[in-house]
């Protein structure tokens, strides 16, 4: 009897855990909306905000092929690329990879941009304006090792008079 009790509490917990933090099944991602992990201030997904107003984000693994986010090292400057549907290819660039640690990082320690929206005419949208709303959180980096990063980031971006909120998880191997 003790054991079919344990048996039965052990297959509840696991029911309720998956149901509490399994993706969204009408994401057509490995990035579910938005969800705070409980351990840090990182979505499990993509959150994204035009003008104040929540705006659906998909961001495809892989997209046309290309692992999505790309995260690199090239000339000893780390950068991340994440291509959504939606609004378009988020750009975090010049962060400098001896930097690149396990912490947090202010937005004047990079430059976020994003390229081909339908919310730029200009073409691409900056966050001059908003370096302090900016940040980018590694949770887990070894450059000895695997050289898997997982963490996320977030900022607001000017776009045309638009404002642009990106908050996003990313995990993946930096090349």
């Amino acid at each position: 009897m003790v054991k079919k009790h344990l048996t039965i509490t052990i297959l509840a917990t696991t029911v309720l855990t998956a149901c509490a933090t399994g993706s969204d099944p009408n994401s057509s991602s490995g990035l579910s909306p938005s969800r705070l992990s409980s351990s840090n201030n990182c979505p499990t997904g993509v959150t994204l905000k035009v003008d104040g107003k929540m705006v659906e984000a998909t961001a495809p693994n892989p997209f046309g092929g290309l692992r999505n986010p790309g995260m690199e090292i090239n000339n000893g400057i780390f950068s991340i690329g994440l291509v959504t549907k939606e609004a378009g290819t988020f750009d975090l660039l010049d962060f400098e990879a001896v930097n690149l640690r396990t912490g947090t990082f202010a937005g004047d320690k990079f430059r976020l941009t994003l390229d081909y929206s339908p919310y730029s005419e200009e073409g691409t949208c900056t966050n001059t304006k908003y370096k302090h709303d900016s940040k980018l959180i590694v949770e887990k980096y070894n450059a000895d090792t695997d050289r898997k990063l997982e963490g996320c980031f977030y900022g607001k971006l000017e776009c045309d008079g638009k404002l642009v909120e990106i908050n996003t998880a990313v995990s993946g191997v930096v090349f």
